[in-house]
């Protein structure tokens, strides 16, 4: 049997938390492991289980909350870290394992010190593990030997994220005050440049003085990250007069309070697309999560969620390199997506030429709730490198 300590944070709906929580729920089953858990300091201050709770049921939080530090003088066989900013340091004579995801590429600000030896992260059995086939390759591009780097994709509680029935999906946009004749676009991410929640704001309000019968349903992360979608909406006004007057704003909603996941499944079952014109992504997981539960979306083509989103489920929107002058402050890589072509794919599903009910559709959510299951994620991806 071998020992895994897992070191990481649990308890709040951080991404990188919420990845380490499902996988230790699917490392609990796993033959031959006897696992442990040492916490690490949440990365802010003001994070706390009282404002950013996980969302799990009391029975599987529990479980997670039951998993002590190994015993004073136990042997790790293997050391698995999901935290960030990523530790320098690597023990010798313990086998670890570094979960490492970076959006445009990484900075020395990733680290908690500048990495003395980087070699040392996938040398004498080491690994990185990413969730990505973009954000491996920038993981490469700051010197990360790609042989020792494994992609582990995050996965999804396939069990919770099911497809509403028409009749449960008509309940709950009628319970949002959503009228049957209204499309509704929907983005959860956080309103930081790379997600592009600007170019769904102009697009979105683009598409608005063609089809006034369109609304846009964001969720905001103040309590996460102290950033709201207030900025995005403001910066936008200012660029664009006129594009955002008070008829416009009308069709916003925000949505600020922390959700459990049947509250976010609820979310993904009443829009009639989700929306990410990202620029850089490490992995997008709500996009994952949206499919799960019958919703169209539309993504930007050559990043990160070309590992996951099958044609038949996505549409594509065309982007180009960014380059410098698309954002000076920005060192590293990103796609730039057009925004016509966003404004085109946001107009299909308006118009009523993207359909839910298509058996296509059907057969690649199965696959996709298949592959992208926690439990066989872990299986497939994640046992293998311990």
């Amino acid at each position: 049997m071998k020992t895994l300590c897992v070191e990481g944070w649990r308890g709040i709906n951080h991404s990188i938390a919420m990845v380490n929580q499902h996988q230790l729920l699917a490392l609990m089953d796993a033959p031959d492991i006897q696992l442990y858990h040492r916490d690490c300091p949440y990365f802010m201050k003001h994070w706390s289980r009282q404002t950013m709770s996980a969302g799990f049921a009391a029975e599987a939080q529990a479980r997670i909350d039951a998993l002590a530090e190994p015993p004073a003088g136990t042997r790790e066989d293997v050391r698995m870290r999901l935290t960030s900013p990523f530790s320098s340091r690597i023990e010798p004579g313990v086998r670890t394992l570094t979960f490492m995801v970076t959006e445009v590429g990484l900075v020395p600000e990733c680290f908690d010190a500048p990495p003395q030896d980087v070699a040392a992260y996938t040398r004498d059995g080491n690994r990185v593990f990413t969730p990505s086939t973009w954000s491996r390759d920038r993981l490469v591009d700051y010197g990360i030997d790609p042989a020792g780097i494994a992609i582990v994709p995050h996965g999804m509680k396939a069990e919770a994220l099911v497809e509403p029935s028409a009749i449960e999906r008509e309940l709950l946009r009628r319970a949002m005050g959503i009228a049957a004749d209204e499309t509704v676009f929907l983005n959860v991410g956080v309103a930081t440049w790379n997600k592009g929640l600007d170019l769904l704001v102009r697009a979105w309000a683009r598409l608005r003085q063609r089809q006034p019968r369109v609304r846009l349903l964001l969720k905001d992360h103040k309590s996460l990250y102290k950033v709201g979608v207030e900025h995005v909406l403001a910066q936008v006004s200012r660029a664009h007069p006129g594009l955002l007057g008070d008829g416009a704003l009308a069709g916003v909603s925000v949505i600020s309070d922390s959700l459990d996941q049947a509250q976010m499944r609820a979310l993904y079952a009443l829009c009639d697309a989700y929306v990410s014109p990202y620029r850089a992504e490490g992995f997008n997981l709500p996009v994952l999560e949206a499919m799960a539960c019958g919703a169209p979306v539309i993504v930007t083509e050559g990043g990160a969620t070309e590992d996951f989103c099958p044609v038949t489920l996505a549409q594509r929107v065309a982007s180009r390199p960014g380059r410098p002058e698309d954002a000076p402050q920005v060192d590293g890589c990103w796609r730039e997506p057009d925004e016509e072509a966003l404004l085109e794919a946001m107009a299909a599903v308006a118009d009523g030429r993207v359909r839910r009910d298509d058996p296509a559709r059907d057969a690649a959510r199965a696959r996709l709730r298949a592959d992208h299951a926690w439990p066989a994620v872990v299986r497939r991806a994640l046992l293998p490198l311990i």
